[in-house]
């Protein structure tokens, strides 16, 4: 990793870096995940993906090999 700069993308781009955990997943949620990252990938969107079996926890990575799309993450807002 020490060839990536932590808040760049592969292509030398700026973008925050997230990871989202989708957990507790069912079947049929897992399966909709899935096609949701075919269809992703059909418009040139790529990233890094994982699963745990264990907790049944599904990861999607937003880093340095996110494709085709930028990441910017907005502080929640104040109450």
């Amino acid at each position: 990793m020490s060839k990536y700069k932590y808040g760049k993308n592969g292509d030398g781009d700026k973008s925050d870096w997230v990871r989202i955990q989708f957990v507790e997943l069912t079947k049929e949620q897992i399966e909709h995940l899935h096609k949701a990252e075919k269809e992703l990938r059909k418009a040139g969107v790529t990233f890094d993906t994982g699963y745990n079996f264990a907790t049944q926890t599904r990861d999607w990575e937003f880093d340095y090999a996110l494709k085709g799309a930028r990441v910017n993450v907005k502080p929640e807002p104040k109450k």
